[in-house]
């Protein structure tokens, strides 16, 4: 159980760490996962056009939007008998659907936890008398359930109460009212971010009365020398997930049964406790294994799922408040740890589940979604903030109120956006129309991320490609660094050449960082992160080497480059392609459509001339001639011709007599890229935004609500949450133009300058005003003292913005929480909140409680029917 859950308030938990000996923060939930569209769904998301006045923003009521107060209506995906009203078609329609094929007593298994959960009034257990605390009436209805799972036929469970329900006061009390009978197996593992492990500590020693205090050991960094033998004689293991995946790591490389074969052959040879695989290993059976924020499993492929579904133990529990975000597969991996043997392999969930969800897009009325609500109810407990318990909310918290903003371009702006938007769409078709869609997938991804950057402001389309990590290398070190990959590195780059989907924050980037030598890759900015030495600290990592994300390798700043120079030097006619991608970026589209004769042959002269008066962006970039001469004082770097930018323009002074001095004029991206080194190469760029500044309708809307805001109650404080970095850059010049004072945060700041930014906002009654990154800010942070959130433009994943909001709607917020969706209709941004609402039913569908009550009420005959039975 977490501070919060107890009454105690941390407002930040950064902050409350940030002193002690070895630093335990909370680590941002991974929030950005996103199902990538394939190319025929990107084609149609591209070429659906928006109909006039039918814009998301203008059909959405602003009404408050609380469930507690304001309940959505019920969703249309009850059982067929209560759509049909006709028992002849029920049966029929059972008769026709697809059986999974699933074992008689496995489904008798999950039919038996859904028929547990028949009555509304949930049997209670109280309080293990070896716990100095108190349950609250909902976690002794969890612990109830939780021992009837362990007791039960299906041995595991999955606990998927939403964050600040004190999951973890539940797990331990089940460890404690349900111990082992066989001192032998008594010991249960705990796998839990590295963050969460100090807080397991801290909760177990709490919690626990001094007499029946647990024996605790921590199997991480130096405590890894323990094999075994040793760590079964505690009461509690504790592990991290990336220990995991390190042991599994050496069983997939052959390490482990090299060395088991030497053992068996050499009786002399005996390995050390600390070369043995002390969670993994043959003779590693637990008595129970929980995992604590299970969802980083959700990838199946991944080291540290594949290590979790290896586990060995008598009893399972995962333990999550988002067992999905995005799609359904993100379930199946828990699945698999549960051992829910039906589903247990990949071919049959992905039969019963997975395509039959994602082929008829009529879901709700699909027998695929209510499979999947059974399936779920049968193994998971979960209840939000606003259930019910003995008469009242479990948490009491005022209301969130939704409100869409709808924000009008003005004739420029929407001129430029439907040139744009027309030329993609036309430039689209002439993808399909030749069967190229997969050759230049790159660059509808570039178009598409276009679209929405023009929504916010149009000089955010000339900050495409940004790569922070290799910013400052040579040209020809990136180039050295590319030949140095091995064969089949270089054949796997290869062979994934339509975009790279970055394994932290799940984005795409087409420019992405190679990491030497073993080829894997992610985003610049996660790059950044991984090498900065204050995360290591934040997860108590501080004597650790950075790690490859994928195979655990050492990483350097010394040894990367990036995929435009692999190609330069593997794939030239991909260089080519990628040279274009970056030129339509950088707004040289006219040069860019010229130099493919082929795509030419198909534009008419109108639509050339409209290229080409695109590549001005209708006069919103700002002149990079603008007189500035401290500007003048800033060198390039080497690596400048490996930027995605185009070079600098040359100019001369004389001083006095004797040769002229040649200095570089720097163009804003190239500013902005030198203004993440230090705050000096900061002012500069800001000084030049100030100069050529060009606010934008977004950008305007923006100002005039804070000021409403401000003019209303001085004393609010509000969080600004925006994907894209450049759009906080130019929103801090109307704030200051305005007097406002705000704080800044965002993953290019160093991590001492995020913890002062939020001292100061939660301190200071004067910093009214945070700029965050969604991407940095959406998770891990408590700031309850503000009250109204202002999201600039839709995310892909609508839970990352739940999550954003949620940074002030939470514990002990005493205020109604406005969020404030400033959106453009008739746009991109339309089509994105559509798909946003598409996933969130989806998920909510799934986990629904009415749902799961709804199918409690069907008898034992009529579930197995459902089950194909």
């Amino acid at each position: 159980m977490r501070p919060y859950q107890l009454g105690f308030v941390d407002p930040f938990p950064e902050v409350l760490h940030s002193h002690q000996p070895v630093p335990a923060l909370p680590c941002p939930a991974d929030a950005f996962v996103q199902e990538t569209m394939d190319r025929d769904e990107l084609a149609e998301f591209m070429l659906t056009p928006t109909p006039a006045g039918g814009g998301y923003a203008f059909n959405q009521p602003l009404l408050p939007q609380q469930d507690a107060l304001f309940p959505p209506p019920p969703l249309n995906f009850g059982l067929p008998r209560a759509q049909m009203g006709d028992e002849a078609v029920y049966q029929n329609w059972l008769a026709h659907s697809p059986s999974p094929d699933a074992d008689h007593d496995v489904v008798n298994s999950l039919i038996e936890g859904i028929k547990s959960q028949a009555h509304d009034d949930t049997p209670r257990e109280s309080t293990p008398k070896k716990m100095s605390c108190k349950l609250m009436p909902h976690q002794e209805q969890a612990l109830a359930w939780l021992l009837k799972m362990e007791k039960g036929t299906s041995k595991g469970s999955l606990l998927a109460d939403e964050m600040g329900l004190g999951k973890t006061i539940e797990g331990l009390s089940l460890i404690v009212a349900n111990p082992s009978q066989n001192p032998a197996r008594k010991t249960t593992l705990i796998v839990a971010p590295v963050a969460l492990m100090r807080q397991w500590e801290k909760e177990i020693e709490r919690h626990m009365k001094p007499v029946h205090r647990l024996k605790v050991y921590t199997y991480h960094r130096g405590g890894r020398k323990a094999d075994f033998s040793v760590l079964r004689e505690y009461d509690i293991v504790l592990t991290t997930f990336n220990t995991l995946a390190h042991e599994q790591k050496r069983i997939d490389s052959r390490q482990e049964s090299e060395a088991n074969d030497r053992e068996r052959r050499e009786a002399a040879f005996t390995r050390k406790a600390k070369d043995k695989l002390g969670l993994l290993g043959p003779e590693c059976y637990w008595y129970r294994v929980i995992l604590d924020e299970a969802q980083c499993i959700k990838n199946r492929t991944t080291l540290t799922s594949k290590a979790a579904a290896a586990l060995q133990a008598e009893l399972r529990l995962c333990m999550t408040g988002t067992p999905m975000q995005n799609s359904v597969e993100e379930l199946y991996p828990q699945v698999r740890f549960l051992r829910i043997s039906a589903y247990q392999l990949w071919p049959s969930f992905n039969a019963h589940f997975v395509k039959p969800l994602k082929a008829n897009k009529n879901y709700m009325n699909e027998r695929g979604m209510m499979r999947l609500q059974a399936l779920i109810k049968s193994f998971t407990l979960r209840r939000e903030k606003t259930t019910i318990v003995d008469g009242h909310p479990i948490v009491n918290l005022p209301p969130k109120i939704v409100n869409i903003r709808a924000v009008e371009f003005s004739d420029a702006e929407h001129e430029l956006y439907k040139a744009i938007e027309t030329k993609s769409q036309i430039r689209l078709n002439r993808y399909l129309k030749k069967g190229t869609v997969s050759n230049n997938y790159a660059n509808i991804l570039v178009m598409l991320l276009r679209l929405r950057q023009i929504c916010c402001h149009p000089h955010l389309a000339n900050d495409l490609g940004v790569q922070v990590s290799t910013e400052g290398i040579a040209e020809d070190d990136l180039k050295s660094r590319a030949t140095s990959l091995d064969e089949d590195v270089v054949r796997r780059l290869k062979e994934n050449g339509d975009g790279f989907e970055c394994p932290i924050c799940y984005e795409m980037d087409i420019n992405p960082t190679i990491i030497i030598p073993c080829g894997h890759h992610t985003c610049g900015e996660c790059f950044q992160k991984l090498i900065d030495p204050t995360q290591a600290i934040r997860e108590g990592n501080e004597n650790s080497a950075p790690k490859c994300p994928h195979c655990r390798g050492a990483l350097s700043s010394e040894k990367i480059t990036d995929y435009r120079h692999f190609c330069k030097v593997f794939c030239p006619d991909k260089y080519e392609e990628l040279r274009r991608v970056f030129a339509n970026a950088a707004g040289d589209e006219e040069d860019s459509e010229k130099s493919d004769d082929s795509d030419m042959s198909d534009i008419s002269d109108d639509e050339e001339d409209e290229d080409a008066n695109d590549a001005t962006l209708g006069g919103f970039i700002v002149d990079d001639d603008v007189d500035d001469e401290e500007d003048e004082d800033v060198k390039m770097e080497d690596g400048a011709e490996g930027s995605t930018i185009a070079g600098p323009s040359r100019r001369s002074k004389k001083k006095g007599k004797g040769k002229a001095k040649v200095k570089e004029h720097l163009s804003l991206p190239q500013l902005k890229k030198l203004s993440l080194r230090n705050i000096d190469a900061k002012k500069r760029y800001l000084r030049r935004l100030q100069k050529s500044f060009k606010s934008s309708a977004k950008i305007d809307e923006t100002m005039r609500l804070l000021t409403d805001i401000r003019d209303n109650d001085p004393t609010e404080k509000t969080l600004i949450f925006s994907s894209f970095t450049t759009l906080l850059d130019l929103l801090e010049v109307p704030l200051q133009r305005k007097k406002f004072n705000y704080q800044r945060y965002d993953g290019s700041m160093k991590f001492d300058d995020r913890i002062d930014a939020v001292n100061e906002f939660m301190d200071k009654a004067t910093e009214n005003l945070m700029l965050i990154s969604i991407k940095a800010g959406n998770a891990g942070l408590n700031l309850n003292k503000a009250s109204q959130v202002i999201i600039l433009d839709p995310f892909w994943n609508p839970f990352v913005e739940d999550q954003a909001v949620d940074r002030a709607h939470r514990m002990p917020q005493q205020r109604e929480v406005h969020v404030h969706r400033v959106l453009v209709p008739e746009t991109v941004e339309d089509r994105i909140c559509k798909l946003q609402d598409s996933k969130r039913e989806v998920i909510n569908a799934a986990l629904d409680d009415r749902a799961g009550k709804s199918l409690t009420r069907l008898s034992v005959g009529e579930l197995r029917n459902l089950f194909g039975l």
